[in-house]
């Protein structure tokens, strides 16, 4: 079976060939056609312009007959349409298009036909196919088809998808050094080193910068965020493109929806704030929407439960009071919304509370002590007794005021101040019981009479009541007379029981005795003689017989004690508290009379008289 030939290639020869001056035989579309091996003479063969006598020769098969391909009238190839130009030579220009396949199987004919020249319009013709062939070569061989697209603020993965699409050689893709954007978020493509819309090669390099986003160290104005909007930092958000500031709501019954409730800066401050500082606020949401609650029976129930229960609820509770002969004190009465209603939270619902059973206060003034203690003694009067008593010209005992209005009910306990009448004030018990006293003890009872209501005054008031000098009382600040300007009794009378209320004392007060008595002479003292000083010295402790003398020279006490240690000194004294010694360097200044304590060795004081003890 012959080969299958690509007429484009051979095509393309035929014209380099001409083009260099050289004659090429190439296939043309006619030999893709099947030929027959006997062709009878048809119609084509007794044209003039293409009838020629053919003479073949005999194969070496000793076949005589003549085979000739009959062509089907149907078929009309390309080298038809170039035959209908008479200047067209198709032997020259394609060869005998009845050659067998095969020289070894069929006779070489050799057909002689007249050359033909191609006219201008055929030249034509093998032109614009020959353009057309190079057309072919070069689109389906060279030109560029892949049409590069605007990934622009896309990601890697679109490029990856229309690289496989496109099947796009490994390599020729690949990406530059990030770079920050405030236009392109990060990880999407900033830009690309084709332009879209170029048509590219599957070989050709490719390169995409991708966006880091907006530059976090870039400083940022910070705004008063106290007096915005949620909204308008949302627009400053978004407009400063910032990284890690994050707005939240919550509810809030004290901050407008809304507006900011507060915010906290990261690491940072006010001046130092850029694009990547970590900035949290949060802003109200206003006050949370209202639940509905379904109310309960707190009736004869306490009222501790029930508030508990309402503040669980969200319920503002209105609590109000009253006594009740029924209901103990602390429970509920009643209640509004009643049980089972709706309520919304934030609402308001009502509770009576139960005071327990009142005590109704009667009008106490003028009661006597006797009809108070029935009173308070009773025990549906549960009520605390305070008594205030004071000088008044009511009976002694009777209540003269109280601090609660007759007819008002009270708690139990409830305290219940009374005012009792002391009566008159008592200034004495006899008719000389201030006479001598200092002046002060009667101002001091003057002092606490008037603090019990009283408004009485003392003091040396007229001629007749100024100070004086008195034998009886000689003691200065006694009082020597006095008696009562106002009262019970007449001026001068003394003042007789009892006082009222506004009285004037008058008192005359002693300056001291009125005989001045003669001052008896102190005895003159006899004159002392202060004792003699002698001074102890180094030399007086020489020997035994050395401080002997100094003590009976001087009238000493001293007292003699012998040692016999042979290690002791020749002498020793003890003086005002000191110790001396035999060879020691002092002065010591000793009184007449000083005991002195004498220690001498007997063994070394042999030469001296020894002392007597206690000499």
């Amino acid at each position: 079976m012959a080969e299958k030939k690509d007429f484009m290639a051979e095509l393309a020869k035929e014209v380099d060939a001409k083009k260099h001056g050289r004659n090429v035989k190439i296939d043309t579309v006619d030999d893709f056609v099947p030929k027959k091996r006997a062709v009878k003479e048809t119609e084509y063969d007794r044209e003039e312009d293409y009838s020629a006598p053919v003479t073949k020769k005999k194969r070496e098969t000793d076949l005589d007959e003549t085979v000739k391909m009959e062509e089907p009238k149907t078929l009309k190839t390309f080298s038809d349409a170039l035959n209908e130009n008479t200047d067209f030579d198709a032997q020259e220009a394609y060869g005998d298009p009845d050659s067998p396949d095969s020289f070894a199987e069929e006779e070489r004919v050799k057909v002689e036909k007249p050359k033909r020249h191609l006219s201008a319009g055929g030249k034509a013709l093998i032109g614009i196919a020959v353009a057309a062939v190079v057309f072919l070569v070069y689109w389906f061989g060279f030109a560029p088809h892949i049409v590069m697209q605007d990934f622009t603020g896309k990601d890697l993965n679109a490029v990856s998808t229309w690289a496989k699409q496109n099947k796009m050689d490994a390599g020729v893709v690949a990406t530059a050094t990030p770079e920050y954007s405030m236009d392109v978020d990060k990880d999407l493509i900033l830009s690309q080193s084709v332009p879209a819309g170029t048509k590219i090669r599957k070989d050709t390099p490719v390169t995409f910068t991708l966006s880091l986003g907006p530059d976090p160290d870039e400083a940022v104005a910070f705004p008063d965020i106290r007096n915005m909007t949620q909204s308008e930092i949302t627009d400053w958000i978004n407009e400063n493109k910032l990284l890690k500031t994050k707005v939240t709501t919550q509810y809030s019954t004290t901050v407008e929806s809304g507006a900011v409730i507060s915010y906290d800066l990261k690491n940072a401050d006010e001046s130092s704030f850029t694009r990547g500082t970590t900035l949290n606020i949060i802003c109200s949401k206003g006050a949370a929407p209202a639940g509905q609650v379904t109310v309960e029976s707190w009736v004869n129930k306490e009222f501790a439960g029930a508030n508990g229960w309402a503040a669980s609820k969200k319920l503002t509770v209105n609590k109000q009071e009253t006594y009740s002969d029924k209901v103990d004190s602390g429970l509920v009465i009643s209640q509004s919304p009643e049980a089972g209603q709706s309520l919304e939270e934030g609402g308001t619902i009502t509770f009576v509370v139960s005071k327990g059973k009142g005590v109704t206060v009667p009008n106490l003034v003028g009661y006597t002590k006797e009809q108070l203690d029935a009173w308070t003694a009773d025990k549906n009067n549960d009520v605390t007794v305070v008594t205030k008593s004071i000088y008044n010209d009511a009976p002694a005992g009777s209540v003269i005021s109280q601090s609660i209005n007759a007819g008002t009910v009270v708690d139990s306990g409830t305290v219940l101040e009374l005012t009792v009448s002391l009566y008159l004030p008592i200034l004495q018990t006899n008719s000389r019981q201030w006479l001598g006293k200092d002046y002060l003890e009667l101002k001091a009872w003057v002092d606490d009479v008037n603090s019990k209501g009283a408004n009485i005054q003392a003091g040396e008031y007229g001629a007749d009541y100024q100070p004086t000098t008195s034998d009886e009382y000689p003691t200065p600040g006694q009082i020597t007379k006095y008696s009562c300007s106002y009262g019970t009794s007449s001026a001068g009378n003394g003042c007789d029981r009892p006082l009222s209320l506004n009285a004037r004392i008058a008192y005359q007060v002693s300056t001291g005795p009125k005989t001045v008595a003669t001052p008896t002479p102190a005895p003159t003292a006899e004159p002392t003689t202060a004792p003699s000083s002698y001074a102890l010295s180094t030399s007086d402790l020489a020997d035994l017989g050395k401080i002997t003398d100094f003590c009976n020279n001087n009238k000493m006490s001293c007292s003699y004690t012998a040692s016999d240690a042979e290690n002791d000194p020749m002498v020793k004294v003890s003086v005002n508290g000191k110790e001396y010694q035999t060879g020691d360097s002092f002065s010591e200044v000793v009184q007449e009379g000083a005991k002195i304590s004498v220690t001498y060795n007997s063994g070394k004081a042999t030469s001296a008289a020894s002392p007597s003890a206690g000499n």
